[in-house]
C-alpha cells in the first residue's frame, strides 16, 4: 500500500508539474523549431531543441510565479504550485539552460537565447502595462518572440521568401494560441486592466477575430506551398490550422479549462510536419 501511495503522489506532482509548471505551453519551443525545420528543409541540433524548451520553461515558470497572487482569485492551484515549486523550477532551468548553452558553445544560439529570456521576463515586469492601453499586445509580443526564436536558428545568415512565409505563419498561429488561452484568465485580466481580446471584445467577438487570424495564416502558408517557397509539407501545417478552427468554433461547449488543455497540445502536434516531411522524402 505504501508503494501505491507513493506511486500517485509521484504521478499527482509529475500531473502538476505538466499542467500548473508551464512543461505543456513550452513545448511549443521545440515543436514550433522542428516545425520550421521541416517548413524550410534546414536542419536542428538536439541541443538546440533542449534548449528551445528549456528557455519557454524558464519564462512561464516566472510569469506564473509573479501572478501567483492575482492567479489565486482564479487559478487557485496554479496559484499554489507555483508559490510552492516556482523558484525551485526557475533554479533548475537557469542552472540547466547554462549548461546546455557552455556544451551547445554557439555565439547565436547564446546570444538569441539571452535576448529572448531577457524579453520573456520583461514582459511580465514592463511591457505587461502596454497591454492596459493596446488590446492584443501581449499576443503580438509572443507572437514575435517564438516566430523569432523558431526562424533565426534555421536561418542564421540570410533571410528568404520562404523564411518571411514561415515567420508569419507561426505568428499567426502563436498569437490565436496565447489569445485563446487568455479566455482562461479573463477574470483576472479585467481585474488588472488588461486588454486582451476576450476581455474587450467578449467571447463571441474574440473567437470570430481570432478564427480570421487562423484563416489568414493557413492561407499564407497556402500560398507559399502553390507559389513555390514553401516545400509541400507545408500541408501537415494546414491540418493543423483545422485543428484550431475546430477547438475556437468548440470552445463554448466545453469547460474552458478542458479547452484550453487541447489548445495548449497543439503545439506538439506540429511535430506532425516531422513526419509529413519523411512522407513526401
Amino acid at each position: 500500500m505504501k508503494n501505491v501511495k507513493i506511486l500517485r503522489e509521484i504521478f499527482s506532482a509529475l500531473k502538476n508539474l505538466f499542467v500548473h509548471g508551464g512543461i505543456l505551453p513550452a513545448l511549443w519551443g521545440p515543436s514550433l523549431l522542428l516545425a520550421s525545420c521541416a517548413l524550410l528543409e534546414g536542419h536542428c541540433r538536439p541541443i538546440t531543441a533542449l534548449i528551445s524548451f528549456t528557455l519557454p520553461l524558464t519564462v512561464y515558470a516566472y510569469d506564473y510565479l509573479a501572478d501567483s497572487r492575482v492567479d489565486s482569485l482564479t487559478d487557485p492551484r496554479r496559484s499554489r504550485f507555483s508559490e510552492r515549486w516556482g523558484k525551485s523550477i526557475i533554479a533548475s532551468c537557469v542552472v540547466t539552460l547554462i549548461v546546455l548553452l557552455g556544451i551547445c558553445r554557439d555565439p547565436l544560439m547564446t546570444g538569441l537565447t539571452v535576448v529572448l529570456l531577457i524579453a520573456g521576463i520583461l514582459y511580465t515586469g514592463f511591457f505587461k502595462n502596454l497591454t492596459r492601453r493596446i488590446t492584443g499586445f501581449k499576443n503580438i509580443y509572443l507572437g514575435l518572440i517564438w516566430s523569432s526564436w523558431a526562424i533565426i536558428p534555421v536561418a542564421p545568415h540570410a533571410l528568404t521568401a520562404s523564411h518571411l512565409v514561415v515567420f508569419t505563419f507561426i505568428f499567426l498561429k502563436v498569437y490565436v494560441n496565447t489569445a485563446f488561452s487568455d479566455y482562461k484568465d479573463v477574470e483576472s485580466d479585467r481585474l488588472q486592466g488588461l486588454r486582451t481580446l476576450p476581455a474587450v471584445y467578449g467571447e463571441n467577438g474574440s473567437s470570430v477575430i481570432l478564427q480570421v487570424i487562423n484563416a489568414s495564416g493557413a492561407v499564407v502558408l497556402c500560398a507559399g506551398i502553390i507559389l513555390g517557397p514553401v516545400p509541400g509539407t507545408g500541408v501537415a501545417a494546414v491540418i493543423l490550422a483545422i485543428y484550431t478552427g475546430l477547438y475556437l468554433h468548440l470552445k463554448g461547449e466545453m469547460d474552458i479549462k478542458r479547452a484550453t488543455l487541447i489548445a495548449d497540445l497543439e503545439g506538439p502536434l506540429h511535430l506532425i510536419l516531422i513526419l509529413g516531411s519523411l512522407r513526401f522524402h
